[in-house]
């Protein structure tokens, strides 16, 4: 499952010292920001895009370290949020070594190697369920619950004030939008393949912004860019999970078994994501091979971020690639055709 066209860091260079350094205090100053909390994980990025792997594995484990200083340091001068800093040491630490293992896998660790969309994927998913089991173990009056329900309060108020001198809406919006059936609602999402999504988009957006911040700074390596999507295919008995998966959910409610029903909507939803990256690897094999001119090239490139950012509109595209990446499974869109039994009998 690992790609040949997934490279890797260069281990034979000497260990820049200094950038390791400078990333590690910019990643753990990022996670306190406030505003760049969710960017904390770019600077080790840029380092990925422009050093070696040795370089890599000291800013991490700088990071981690320097972060873990600084929150034993307020757990030891503010007692009564200890048990806040201890989650965000291990959401740090873990969260750092699952993007590290996205981005610059070891070549030791065999069983550890898969191509980089399963690496988000997984990652995605570990990701998500260390989530899961902090709100599963944290106290009703917990400082994460706490959190969650004062943005849906938050976002509560913000509606109910949006309607004005409307006094039919004014009362269902009481009614109907209160902060615990925001939250529930956002539990429901969660559960089925929401969190595993959301945990997705962050890793995707601190990679795609460490590209972009390598170039600005010219440390970016060839090969280290998103060429490599254009070549990805999943793989052929997905399927059948795909279908299976929708099946299972159908099953599952009609029986009412709550935990089958959210297994398999996860799994359909990785299906998803994964025929969503080939479907935008089949546009991007397009763009990269024809003949067009560079302005026009651009213009498209333009185009399908502005498609994905639409509210409404984007979710029809999103729908489209993937659809299209489902559709490859019998349609040869790109040659030469990835390897492999057909995912259909008799083809």
């Amino acid at each position: 499952m690992v790609s040949s066209r997934d490279p890797a860091l260069p281990e034979g260079e000497s260990v820049a010292l200094i950038p390791a350094l400078i990333a590690a205090a910019v990643c753990a100053g990022f996670i306190r920001s406030g505003f760049l909390t969710l960017l904390f994980l770019v600077p080790l990025g840029v380092i990925v895009c422009g050093y070696n792997q040795k370089t890599f594995w000291l800013a991490l484990a700088a990071a981690i370290l320097g972060n873990g200083l600084l929150s034993l340091g307020l757990i030891l001068s503010v007692q009564s949020v200890r048990q806040v800093f201890f989650w965000d040491i291990l959401y740090f630490s873990l969260t750092a070594l699952i993007y590290g293992w996205i981005m610059a896998p070891s070549k030791g660790a065999r069983f550890l190697r898969f191509s980089r969309p399963f690496r988000f994927i997984l990652g995605s998913v570990a990701e998500a369920l260390f989530f899961f089991f902090i709100l599963s173990t944290e106290s009703e009056q917990g400082v994460l619950r706490n959190l969650l329900w004062s943005q849906a309060e938050a976002v509560t108020s913000l509606y109910i004030s949006s309607s004005g001198a409307d006094v039919v809406r004014r009362s269902l919006l009481e009614q109907y939008l209160t902060p615990q059936i925001i939250l529930d609602t956002l539990r429901f999402v969660a559960l089925r393949g929401g969190g595993v999504v959301s945990c997705l988009f962050v890793f995707f957006i601190n990679r795609q912004l460490s590209f972009f911040a390598a170039r600005f700074t010219r440390r970016g390596r060839a090969g280290m860019s998103e060429g490599g999507i254009a070549f990805f295919h999943a793989p052929p008995w997905l399927i059948w999970v795909l279908s299976f998966s929708l099946f299972l959910i159908l099953g599952a409610r009609l029986i009412k078994a709550e935990i089958p029903e959210i297994i398999a909507w996860n799994v359909l939803v990785i299906s998803g994501v994964l025929y969503l990256a080939q479907g935008s690897g089949i546009i991007f094999y397009f763009l990269s091979r024809s003949s067009l001119p560079p302005f026009l090239r651009v213009l498209l490139n333009i185009l399908m971020v502005f498609l994905i950012l639409s509210p409404g509109i984007n979710m029809l595209a999103l729908g489209a690639l993937a659809l299209l990446g489902v559709a490859e499974n019998w349609v040869p869109f790109r040659a030469p055709k990835s390897q492999g039994p057909s995912s259909t009998p008799g083809m």
